[in-house]
């Protein structure tokens, strides 16, 4: 019997390598002779960085960067062995970084084009960059900074480094002659689920921007200055993804010429995952909260339809079944919620490692005899 474990975080709570630990343990508790394949993955967002060294035998290491409010970090990078790096912009620019403090006037990216540059000076010319968990709604003009390019304003006077969103209104013109010559010889592809424009309605402020702390005036000055910053590059805002991360899709498509992909998808090909899975029994896949969403773009959506291409059953694990959990039984062969019942958040959130455990222990047991008809949710 073969399992291939291929799990997404459980956001605020456990990374996608100890939920791999988590299940495998329980599978072994009462399938001792199973084959276990562990694949931790993510989606672009938190944890790509650790799921692409964990599954895809990357090397781990880590920069001094600048974060999203001018302290220093230490960012980890993943160098693969065909010599591509996987990285995240939430590393270096990340909400997880802030400790609560929400301020995306402020907020920079200048730290994700300094992780950019000490990639560019070992050598790396094929990039992965997840761009989920932003605290910053700059446009990506802190990174662009870093990068070289050059921020005027009305006055002509440089601009310091460290452009957050607030800043951008001040900016009356760029100068991208200084862009670091190399990224002109480099690949860019960028994990994102989002297809959200810059500006609008559905743009990265007004979609995005409340998360990050600001207030509905805030929102308001953010949209236009987003709309500001667009027309300095000659761009209208519109185009379909470049909202994600507050804006820093826009510069790495407009300005670097990174090419968005889905960041589900380009994880299962860093990791070879149809490889790795073939000839599987069963393949494990979840996340901290699954409904109608999942399917859209999410990573157990995608390893789902892998599964179903390779023709074997999947089996989704998550930390609640939302709204929609009825559609997502079309597309899995059992769906569980690992929630013991019904309790505190935080209790909840303290429990998912053994309930991960109690989970594996239980479909371990039921598919020992290699079929799905006894497994229900």
């Amino acid at each position: 019997m073969k399992f291939v474990i291929a799990p997404d975080s459980f956001k605020n709570c456990l990374r996608s390598p100890e939920v791999c630990f988590r299940l495998a343990a329980g599978i072994r508790s009462s399938a001792p002779a199973a084959e276990l394949v562990l694949l931790p993955l993510a989606d672009g967002g938190e944890g790509t960085t650790e799921a692409a060294a964990e599954a895809a035998s990357g090397e781990l290491h880590t920069a001094a960067v600048t974060g999203p409010f001018g302290e220093p970090v230490q960012a980890p990078f993943v160098l693969l062995p065909d010599g591509s790096a996987v990285f995240e912009m939430a590393s270096a620019s990340g909400l997880e970084l802030t400790c609560g403090r929400l301020d995306p006037m402020r907020a920079t990216t200048r730290g994700t084009g300094e992780l950019f540059r000490h990639l560019l000076d070992l050598g790396v010319r094929d990039f992965v960059i997840g761009i989920g968990g932003s605290a910053t709604v700059d446009g990506g003009a802190g990174m662009l900074q870093a990068l070289g390019v050059k921020l005027f304003d009305r006055t002509g006077t440089l601009l310091p480094p460290g452009a957050g969103g607030g800043t951008l209104p001040e900016v009356a013109q760029v100068d991208g002659s200084r862009l670091d010559p190399r990224l002109a010889k480099s690949r860019i592809r960028i994990a994102s689920d989002v297809n959200n424009p810059l500006c609008g309605a559905r743009g990265a402020a007004p979609v995005f921007g409340p998360q990050k702390g600001a207030s509905p005036e805030e929102v308001k000055q953010l949209d236009a200055a987003l709309a500001h910053w667009a027309a300095l590059w000659h761009d209208d805002g519109t185009a379909p993804g470049d909202g994600a991360a507050g804006g820093l899709g826009f510069a790495l498509r407009k300005v670097l010429g990174g090419k968005m992909e889905s960041g589900a998808e380009l994880m299962l090909e860093l990791v070879e995952f149809d490889r790795k899975a073939a000839g599987a029994d069963f393949i494990l896949t979840g996340e901290g909260r699954s409904d109608d969403q999942s399917l859209a773009g999410k990573l157990p959506g995608a390893v789902a339809r892998h599964a179903r291409k390779l023709g074997i059953p999947a089996i989704l694990v998550s930390g609640a079944l939302g709204p929609g959990s009825e559609e997502l039984e079309k597309e899995f062969a059992a769906c569980f919620s690992i929630a013991a019942g019904p309790g505190p958040l935080p209790e909840a959130l303290g429990a998912a490692p053994r309930n991960l455990t109690r989970i594996g222990r239980a479909i371990g047991a039921l598919t020992m005899n290699r079929t799905t008809e006894n497994i229900h949710p």
